[in-house]
């Protein structure tokens, strides 16, 4: 199963790059983050895919597509507070949570509800066994958790994303017994998968490591292979999303 993550930043201005990768790599099950539509209006990327679309006007949104059967699915839950973050699907035996937390300002009133979602989703993540289960967490989590998530540590020292409270988050899930795979595969790497578009930061490599796949211990001894698809946000025609699609392969 090769599954995607992807902060589309607006599905109808990347629609032709998403169907562009779900051909050319051969995508299964294709976690898109801020649609910025509503569900009626999210476009049809391909006939072989089922979709999980918790949309919202101009803003937010989650989809996830499959081509493989869903059997279960879930669209939001209590941390949302009416802002569509959030998709669950189950498909084969994978749990497959779809997440795009809030970006939150500095210890702002946005702040305090990026945290509030946060405990929300801990919660929500108490249902499975981590030792047992195959859970798949993955999306823009809006958190650079360590000095190799950013391009220069010392520019974002206090700045959100990189605020302590935040990276305790991520900790919080690494201690639940979720495994970073992208950290699996480049332990000692600066790798990044959102580039500004100001300032050309893609071409001078500046950027942060804010999606992630974070995956239990048995979904992660079935990961094959990971793919940051940079070469994506690199290039200029169509106009790109400011992420970096991120494949893993079960």
């Amino acid at each position: 199963m090769r599954i995607c993550t992807f902060n589309v930043n607006s599905i109808r201005s990347r629609l032709e790059i998403v169907q562009n990768l779900l051909k050319e790599h051969d995508i299964d099950v294709m976690c898109m983050q801020e649609i910025k539509v509503e569900n009626d209006k999210f476009p049809k990327i391909d006939e072989e895919y089922e979709c999980v679309i918790h949309g919202q006007k101009r803003l937010n949104g989650v989809a996830t597509c499959s081509r493989l059967p869903i059997d279960d699915y879930k669209r939001g839950f209590e941390g949302e507070k009416e802002e569509a973050r959030f998709v669950y699907t189950l498909i084969d035996d994978i749990h497959l949570i779809n997440v795009y937390v809030p970006l939150g300002d500095n210890y702002s009133e946005r702040f305090e509800y990026k945290m509030f979602f946060y405990e929300k989703l801990f919660e929500f993540l108490q249902k499975f066994d981590l030792e047992k289960d195959n859970v798949v967490l993955c999306g823009d989590m809006n958190v650079a958790y360590s000095d190799l998530d950013v391009w220069d540590p010392e520019i974002w020292e206090g700045e959100v994303t990189f605020l302590p409270e935040e990276k305790a988050m991520i900790n919080r899930l690494l201690n639940m017994g979720f495994v970073d795979i992208i950290r699996e595969f480049h332990p000692d790497e600066k790798v990044y998968t959102f580039y500004d578009y100001r300032g050309a930061k893609v071409y001078k490599n500046e950027g942060l490591r804010l999606d992630y796949f974070l995956l239990s211990k048995p979904a992660a001894k079935r990961v094959s292979s990971l793919e940051i698809l940079t070469s994506v946000r690199r290039k200029r025609k169509p106009t790109p999303s400011d992420h970096v699609p991120v494949i893993i392969e079960l």
